[in-house]
C-alpha cells in the first residue's frame, strides 16, 4: 500500500503549526531586572559626575569605559532589582509591565 503525501493537506498542518508556535512559543516570564526611580536616578547621575574625575588615571584608557563602568557601578548602588517580564530572546516585554512613569528599567549596560 502506497501512501501518497498531498500539498493541500502540508499547507494546512503547516500553517497550523507555525501559528501555534508564533502564539505559544513567544511566551514571556519574570526575570530580575535593575529598575531606578526618580530619586535612585538622580543619585545615580550625581555618583557618576562626581566620580569622573577621580577615576580619570590619566592614562589611554578611554573615558566612556569608565563612564560606562561607573554607570553600572551606580545602577547596582543605587537602584533596586525587581522582576521584570522578559521574553524568551531576553528582550523586556514592555507589554505586560505595571511600572509607574517614574520607574525606568535598566536595559542597557
Amino acid at each position: 500500500m502506497k501512501t501518497e503525501i498531498s500539498i493541500s493537506r502540508l499547507v494546512p498542518a503547516f500553517a497550523g503549526t507555525l501559528l501555534a508556535v508564533t502564539l505559544f512559543g513567544c511566551d514571556s516570564s519574570q526575570q530580575t531586572r535593575f529598575v531606578c526611580n526618580c530619586e535612585e536616578q538622580k543619585q545615580l547621575q550625581l555618583f557618576v559626575k562626581e566620580s569622573i574625575k577621580p577615576a580619570n588615571n590619566m592614562s589611554d584608557e578611554e573615558m566612556e569605559d569608565v563612564i560606562n563602568q561607573l554607570r553600572r557601578d551606580g545602577i547596582m548602588l543605587y537602584c533596586k532589582q525587581k522582576p521584570v517580564w522578559v521574553k524568551n530572546g531576553g528582550e523586556v516585554d514592555w507589554t505586560n509591565q505595571k511600572f509607574d512613569s517614574c520607574e525606568t528599567i535598566m536595559v542597557h549596560w
